[in-house]
């Protein structure tokens, strides 16, 4: 799936805490609030309603209800990631730069592959250019949807628990463990594999279900992408790290990462070591 423009962008400007309209290519959504900063200080997560045009009713009354039109019409998106009340999360992206728009490109690109219930599923995007206000160059904005989970992620749940000084039962760790393994595997199973490159507590949506286990979600595939990678000389070994140590997280960076030999395959088993560390966090 390639990044479509949209020319519907008037409105993108007046999106910020709330109360404005947004539209990502036919789909119209009214933001909410603010849900946060994703990534870089560029990127921020809104919290939006789809507005779904009034259809007639066979009563000749007009209404329509939030997911019986719109985003649930569109093909290829499972059910489950329809939203019941029309909520989703949007991440709105201020591109910096020709490089950061190739970057937000391959986000797209490699996200919209995946299909697995344990990572989150990229349902609809759109790149639109829009002119700068003070000098008139074209700059860009991207705008990702999402299902969105409210519950927080894996770090902030762990975070308030130790405030009450409480702790994941083992059979929870094991449970989100085994869910984060199990969404890994499916990226690293596709021909050439794909890896992460990001899990960490604050990258694991948790979504806690009644008299169900945990639902643990892998998110954020801005640093995702070919695993294998072949070292064969000091400059491209330096030139490894120095990637490395802007997109992976110091405390769940792999060894190979941190110093990488001037002789090296590098695959998919750095997402094995991070979620290793991701799994002595939650214990």
């Amino acid at each position: 799936m390639g990044c479509s423009f949209s020319g519907l962008n008037a409105l993108y400007d007046t999106v910020g805490g709330g109360g404005g309209d947004v539209w990502v290519n036919d789909y119209r959504f009214r933001v909410l609030r603010r849900l946060g900063d994703a990534g870089p200080a560029c990127s921020s997560v809104l919290l939006v309603k789809e507005v779904v045009a009034a259809a007639a009713s066979s009563d000749g009354t007009a209404g329509a209800e939030p997911g019986a039109a719109g985003i649930a019409r569109k093909k290829g998106i499972h059910p489950s990631h329809i939203s019941a009340d029309g909520t989703y999360a949007l991440k709105k992206v201020l591109v910096q730069s020709d490089q950061h728009l190739e970057l937000v490109r391959q986000e797209i690109r490699v996200s919209s592959q995946f299909s697995h219930p344990n990572l989150l599923p990229l349902l609809e995007h759109a790149i639109v250019a829009v002119k700068g206000v003070q000098d008139g160059s074209q700059n860009h904005e991207a705008y990702l949807l999402f299902p969105v989970h409210l519950d927080g992620t894996l770090q902030d749940v762990t975070k308030t628990m130790l405030e009450k000084k409480e702790f994941f039962p083992t059979i929870t760790v094991l449970q989100i463990f085994r869910q984060l393994c199990s969404g890994l595997k499916h990226m690293h199973s596709f021909d050439p594999p794909y890896a992460h490159n990001g899990v960490k507590p604050d990258n694991v949506l948790i979504t806690q279900r009644k008299e169900q286990s945990h639902l643990a979600i892998l998110m954020d595939f801005e640093s995702a992408g070919p695993a294998r990678k072949t070292i064969r000389s000091q400059a491209e070994a330096l030139q490894l790290q120095e990637w490395a140590s802007e997109h992976c997280s110091a405390h769940y960076r792999p060894p190979e990462l941190w110093e990488c030999p001037s002789y090296a395959d590098i695959d998919e088993r750095t997402d094995i070591w991070s979620v290793g560390c991701t799994l002595y966090s939650m214990m």
